[in-house]
């Protein structure tokens, strides 16, 4: 199983470097390892304080089977 979570769930308005909406999407065996992740994309790309969306990142967190 993968846990993922996608950027345009956490910042709807957020653009990628090209200015097109943000379709990062973070993939880690676990929850934790989602948030870091995703954290570290949200600070580099989007200079966004992910302390502050750390709730958010794991409410939106989802599993697949792949």
């Amino acid at each position: 199983m993968v846990k993922y979570a996608r950027c345009n769930a956490l910042l709807s308005l957020a653009l990628d470097a090209s200015g097109e909406g943000c379709r990062y999407m973070s993939k880690a065996d676990t929850e934790d390892g989602v948030v870091e992740d995703m954290s570290k994309h949200l600070v580099s790309m989007h200079q966004v304080d992910a302390n502050e969306l750390v709730a958010n990142i794991r409410a939106t967190t989802k599993t697949t089977r792949k």
